[in-house]
């Protein structure tokens, strides 16, 4: 597990299960199985550089707060508003993208 994140599962009534996604020094983020499944893909697409995108953003559907993360040459900066931003080199996107993808199968 990476130390600048870590990814955990919580029961929820309506979604079945929730992939919360913590990033240190800011709030948690809430994942349906799909949501985590089409963040991880954007997450491997920048990263292997196929995709020219310079942000990813998900707005979660039982989560309180958005992902956002800017597209950086070293890796991506993940921001929130009133919250330190979070660094993630290539090496921790790839991470986070696997992590996230197996909870989404």
């Amino acid at each position: 597990m990476s130390q600048k994140f870590s990814l955990t599962e919580r029961p929820h009534g309506a979604f079945g299960v929730l992939a919360i996604l913590k990033f240190s020094g800011q709030p948690a983020r809430a994942f349906t199985r799909q949501e985590a499944i089409i963040v991880s893909r954007a997450l491997k697409a920048v990263a292997q550089g196929t995709s020219a995108e310079r942000q990813v953003y998900m707005s979660p559907i039982a989560s309180d707060h958005d992902f956002e993360a800017r597209v950086a040459e070293t890796g991506i900066v993940v921001m929130l508003d009133g919250c330190a931003d979070v660094q993630l080199d290539w090496n921790d996107v790839d991470a986070l993208s696997l992590r996230l993808a197996s909870f989404g199968s």
